[in-house]
């Protein structure tokens, strides 16, 4: 795996990761992983089994029920296509957007067996391509050689507005502002605490900020850094 062609984009919910990776992507021709949806995907998958994800720790027999759905299932990421992620041929790239899939997938994440998985999953799709990942221990776990890491932030409040907009101009209506503010506060505080792969910035990551800056603004940045290492 050529580790120099990796960018790694951490951060917390609502930062712009997903939006800002797209972007330099397509600048730099790159293969932009999605690793949000595919948590999103699996917690989506992994509801209907019944198990509270909530608490802190598994039972062996849920650990196991969780390796055999994932046996008997086949999950699909395909970046390059019209339908980026899938089970078993079913498209689930718009139903993982809605937002109690969000809250479930910060659930999900505190467990091994799922992060196992998911870190599998993700390193095997790179394997030998130029990509950028988003998500929250890329740069620390799953790729920690990576040539360049990026940690992106922003206030809860700038997090909190941009995703109460994504909603409004999706039709999802049943959410306010104040509700979603709380859920972000909640997530970041499940994220950085969780004893397994935590949030957290990477010693040698460079952090940028986006409160009250552009996008493209944040795109040309991470591109500009980009281009200099490979000078």
């Amino acid at each position: 795996m050529k580790l120099d062609q990796v960018i790694a984009l951490d951060g917390p919910s609502g930062s712009g990761k997903s939006t800002v990776a797209k972007l330099v992507a397509e600048k730099l021709h790159l293969v932009y992983i999605d690793t949000g949806a595919m948590f999103r995907a699996v917690a989506y998958a992994l509801q209907h089994t019944g198990i509270n994800f909530s608490k802190p720790k598994l039972e062996e027999s849920e650990v196991k029920l969780i390796e055999n759905f994932f046996h008997d299932h086949r999950f699909q990421f395909s970046p390059a296509k019209g339908v980026l992620v899938q089970l078993d041929n079913l498209n689930l790239t718009d139903v993982i957007r809605e937002h109690h899939v969000s809250k479930l997938a910060s659930q999900i994440s505190k467990h091994k067996v799922i992060r196992d998985f998911l870190a599998h999953w993700q390193r095997s799709i790179v394997q030998n391509r130029a990509a950028i990942l988003d998500g929250r221990d890329i740069g620390t776990v799953i790729f920690p050689e990576a040539a360049l890491k990026i940690f992106l932030t922003a206030s809860p409040d700038e997090r909190a507005k941009r995703r109460f907009e994504e909603l409004q101009a999706r039709g999802q209506l049943d959410h306010g502002y104040e509700e979603i503010l709380k859920d972000i506060k909640e997530r970041d505080h499940e994220d950085m605490t969780r004893e397994l792969a935590p949030l957290k910035k990477a010693q040698d990551s460079v952090e940028l900020d986006t409160t009250g800056k552009s996008i493209q603004e944040i795109v040309e940045a991470i591109v500009n850094l980009w281009l200099r290492r490979r000078e």
